[in-house]
């Protein structure tokens, strides 16, 4: 019989559906290695069961115990003892019901919690996946939920400290958030890193949509493109000022944004506002996956300052990547052959590499030919796929 699994995700499947990347749940599964998935979602506008197929199920709970509560910061704080034990409660009943063999919590603070006590409640193995440098993400922008408990950073850092040496394995998708694992507590022994994993399909295929055509953008330009959420952790005013320092060296390019987020209305205000930005940069909103990979494609140049997937996927689509120099994009923008890493927030050399790059398309084709190459090397889904499978054989045949 195929094992089965429970994530602990802080996610909620509407906000994944808005985004796109609900279809990623479907992965989970790992190509069949597990027989059934169950994700659960403990901090949600309310309390549901979703079936996507025979294999994955997805549970919310909800902060929903006082109708409209959801909406009301008071009435959550009130409700938080009680939904603490709530998605204990149902965390333990799905193990039960569905003979969950093994438990992975998606971040090391309350996702962590919950998974380590229903683990230890059931007596099953239990791992913690890290998928972002987390202090960073806070510097750039203080209000993320996800790295705090009751608003505290260094409460949710205390916390992490205690789940980290519990956890069977620590899987990190980069080898310096291991490093950082390992300063807060983790087992050196037990760190495993799970690489992103991309289906790289839909980039072997032809390009179905002509973005000059179905946005009017002017066909003479030459395109600057960013993909993602439109967030100060993503740069997105540093992107503007690109834009108006690349103005004073040329007028041939648009740089065109796909992406919504809690900076767009700003985002949009400032650009309709400034004759600079309304006429060098293009902003299309929310795409849809397959939109966003022809506009990779269509592009002369990608702008990615902080990416995480929307990196692997911008070097997947053949065009040379510009990034500044944080976190894990030295692992595939490497000056001068895949694109180039930029210091932090220095706008001026990033003009100079678009500038460089927007005059040289031979030596662009080839870097970002040297781009698809190694996403493809080393992101590919079913390698990457692999990976985990290995990771998570070790723990079950521990626990036989």
């Amino acid at each position: 019989m195929k094992p089965s699994i429970l994530f602990i995700v802080p996610a909620e499947y509407e906000a994944l559906k808005e985004k796109g990347v609900d279809s990623m749940i479907l992965e989970r599964d790992e190509d069949g290695f597990f027989g059934k998935v169950i994700t659960l979602h403990p901090c949600c506008s309310k309390t549901r069961s979703i079936s996507l197929n025979e294999c994955h199920e997805i549970y919310e709970v909800g902060f929903d115990l006082i109708p409209g509560g959801e909406h009301w910061r008071l009435s959550m704080y009130a409700q938080y003892p009680v939904q603490f034990f709530r998605v204990i409660w149902n965390a333990v009943k799905l193990v039960k019901k569905y003979r969950i063999n093994l438990i992975r919590a998606n971040d090391p603070f309350w996702m962590g919690l919950f998974g380590y006590l229903t683990s230890r409640i059931c007596r099953i193995p239990f791992c913690v996946s890290i998928h972002a440098d987390y202090e960073k993400r806070m510097a750039l922008d203080k209000s993320i939920s996800i790295v705090k408990v009751f608003g505290s950073y260094k409460l949710a850092k205390r916390l992490a400290r205690f789940i980290l040496p519990k956890a069977d394995r620590v899987m990190p998708i980069r080898e310096t958030l291991g490093v950082q694992a390992v300063a807060n507590g983790a087992d050196t022994e037990k760190i495993r890193v799970i690489p992103h994993g991309i289906d790289f399909s839909p980039f072997r295929l032809f390009t179905a949509h002509n973005i000059f055509d179905r946005f009017g953008v002017d066909p003479r330009r030459k395109i600057i493109s960013f993909v993602g959420r439109l967030t100060s952790e993503n740069y997105v005013n540093d992107i503007l000022d690109i834009a108006r320092k690349l103005e004073e060296k040329r007028q041939d390019f648009t740089i065109v944004m796909a992406g919504g987020g809690k900076e767009e209305s700003r985002i949009k205000h400032e650009v309709f506002s400034d004759a600079i930005l309304k006429r060098h940069v293009f902003l299309l909103g929310f795409q849809p996956k397959d939109i966003c990979f022809d506009l990779r494609r269509a592009s002369d140049v990608s702008l990615c300052l902080m990416a995480g997937f929307s990196l692997i996927e911008a070097c997947a689509a053949e065009r040379p990547v510009v990034s500044y120099d944080v976190e894990w994009h030295y692992e595939l923008v490497k000056n001068n052959q895949t694109g180039f890493l930029i210091p932090e927030h220095d706008v001026n050399g990033a003009v100079e590499a678009l500038d460089w790059l927007l005059d040289r398309p031979e030596e662009s084709e080839e870097m970002g030919k040297k781009a698809k190459a190694l996403a493809f090397e080393h992101h590919d889904l079913k390698s990457t796929s692999k990976i985990k499978i290995m990771c998570y054989s070790e723990m079950l045949s521990q626990r036989e």
